[in-house]
């Protein structure tokens, strides 16, 4: 019988990645042997620099989605194929609004620069790079560093305060588009930006209709990926939301392999 699947897309963290961040080797070998039937690529919030390890382990050679799908890249050349960017104006409105709650606001300026921008390293900071593997830099007043538009913000902050941060910044700065990526993490991207939007450009680019695709993922920042697939998998402890929406749910990538039969 002819497989019915041109492409997978996974999530890196919660998904392929162990929460050391480390990637198991039967994810390695599951992806592998995917990849001699099908297209695979990752679908991830984290930066090229964070990203590059795991696309060099896994061969990664379709293109790849970041920054939660403000940028698909070239995994071979490194080069943006599609890119989108917080105009100025709303990056400063976003920091208006972030400056009324007891968070560490993160900037990602460009594809290139590994460096991601805060006011001060904080402890949660130091947590969430020695996590990323990503070297940071201070500059105090983050205004500093919006001058030229952003590619996204990150957040960090206890879950207890971050539902309220949310709803501020949707009441008041609704051209951006707001995810929530981890417990600890609320993400600010371009208008019009989330995975399940760069996945339907991949798509597109790629000749895959989304009935061919496979879209694996554990949080709500994955649903919109998980929902435009023809088959959307959440994982056994992403949100109740996301497993409702969900076409099949696996407790581990090995499950998804013997479902799949591979």
């Amino acid at each position: 019988m002819t497989f019915p699947y041109e492409l997978f897309v996974f999530d890196l963290d919660g998904t392929l990645l162990s929460p050391d961040s480390s990637l198991p080797q039967e994810a390695v070998e599951f992806l592998r042997a995917l990849s001699e039937r099908a297209k695979v690529t990752l679908a991830t919030g984290r930066s090229l620099a964070s990203t590059r390890p795991y696309l060099r382990r896994l061969g990664i050679t379709t293109p790849t989605i970041l920054y939660n799908g403000a940028v698909v890249i070239d995994p071979i050349s490194e080069r943006p194929l599609f890119m989108r960017r917080i105009p100025k104006e709303l990056a400063l409105k976003v920091l208006e609004v972030v400056r009324g709650f007891p968070v560490h606001p993160q900037v990602y300026r460009t594809v290139e620069d590994p460096w991601i921008v805060v006011a001060k390293i904080a402890p949660p900071i130091q947590k969430f790079l020695a996590k990323e593997g990503l070297p940071a830099r201070e500059v105090g007043d983050l205004r500093k560093a919006v001058s030229q538009a952003p590619i996204k913000f990150l957040i960090v902050g206890e879950p207890g305060v971050l539902p309220a941060l949310e709803q501020a910044l949707r009441s008041e700065v609704p051209e951006v588009s707001v995810v929530r990526s981890e417990s600890e993490y609320v993400e600010v991207l371009p208008p019009g930006v989330s995975k399940g939007e760069a996945l339907a450009w991949l798509c597109n680019r790629l000749g895959v209709p989304p009935s061919r695709v496979v879209a694996v993922g554990d949080q709500r920042n994955d649903l919109a990926m998980i929902e435009l697939a023809g088959l959307g998998v959440a994982m056994a402890h992403a949100p109740e939301e996301v497993r409702t929406r969900a076409d099949l749910i696996v407790s581990t990538i090995g499950e998804l392999a013997s479902r799949l039969d591979i």
